[in-house]
C-alpha cells in the first residue's frame, strides 16, 4: 500500500458529505447548496420547510469521528447570523467495511481510495453564539 492508495483529507471530507446528504434528505431537508471544499465553510445550506440550516461538517476514520474546529464553527455561525438561519455541526465517522467484515481494525481505519465505507453519523448538533 502506498500513499497514492490513500484518500487525502479533501477526499475523505467529500466522502463524509456524500454520507451526510442522504441522511439530511431522509430527515426532510432539501439541499440548497453544497460546498465540497473542506477549507471553505459552511459546507451545506439545507432547507427544512422555510427554515435554513447552515451546516459545517468534519469527517474522520474509525474509531474517530470528525471534529469541527472552533474557527470553522465561528465562521459558520457568522454566515448563519447573516442569513437568519440555524447553524449545525455534523461529525462524521467513516469505517472501511472491507475491514469490518474480517474484524481487521487496522483496515477499518484505512481511507483506501478503493475501499467501501459506512458512515457513523448520529445527527446534527445545533450550535449558537454564547451570550
Amino acid at each position: 500500500m502506498t500513499v497514492e492508495d490513500l484518500m487525502n483529507d479533501q477526499e475523505l471530507h467529500r466522502l463524509g458529505l456524500q454520507a451526510l446528504v442522504p441522511w439530511l434528505e431522509g430527515h426532510n431537508f432539501t439541499i440548497d447548496f453544497m460546498q465540497e471544499d473542506k477549507y471553505v465553510v459552511p459546507h451545506i445550506f439545507a432547507l427544512s420547510g422555510k427554515i435554513m440550516t447552515v451546516i459545517v461538517a468534519a469527517s474522520d476514520m474509525y474509531p474517530n469521528r470528525g471534529i469541527v474546529s472552533e474557527g470553522d464553527k465561528a465562521a459558520a455561525l457568522k454566515v448563519a447570523g447573516e442569513l437568519h438561519a440555524l447553524c449545525a455541526v455534523a461529525s462524521i465517522g467513516l469505517v472501511n467495511i472491507d475491514g469490518l467484515e474480517t474484524g481487521d481494525k487496522e483496515l477499518m481505519s484505512k481511507p483506501l481510495k478503493s475501499g467501501h465505507y459506512k458512515a457513523d453519523f448520529r445527527g446534527l448538533e445545533y450550535i449558537q453564539f454564547e451570550d
